[in-house]
């Protein structure tokens, strides 16, 4: 299931010194959370990591296929409203596995920090 113009939509891109940035903004109106969780909704997890995978494909025209997630932490919750900054960085393609470091965060704080490797389709 894709998440885009669902969950999130894109707001803003840029690219600077080998760092890819992409604003997204979470829509508070997503069916995602009237589930998770009813009166208290949060992002899920789950959906930042498809969220990179799917912003990696609209960058590259590639299919990306997770692979493996090196690792993986949750700081704090993104709420429905809010406005995040998916930063790539630490690109690397080896055939065909693509490994990034991802960082979700806003100007106060780092919300979430992940490493993948996802196999190109």
């Amino acid at each position: 299931m894709k998440l885009l113009n669902e969950l999130y939509e894109i707001i803003g891109k840029d690219s600077v010194d080998g760092a890819l940035t992409y604003q997204v903004k979470f829509n508070p109106d997503c069916l995602i959370y009237q589930s998770h969780f009813p009166g208290n909704p949060i992002t899920p997890g789950v959906c930042l990591i498809q969220m990179a995978s799917e912003i990696l494909e609209l960058e590259y025209h590639h299919t990306y296929d997770l692979s493996l997630l090196k690792s993986i932490k949750f700081k704090k919750i993104v709420r429905p409203g809010e406005v995040m900054s998916f930063i790539f960085t630490d690109m690397a393609q080896d055939d065909d596995l693509f490994k990034v470091n991802v960082s979700v965060e806003n100007e106060e704080a780092q919300y979430t920090k992940m490493s993948l490797l996802f196999k190109v389709a």
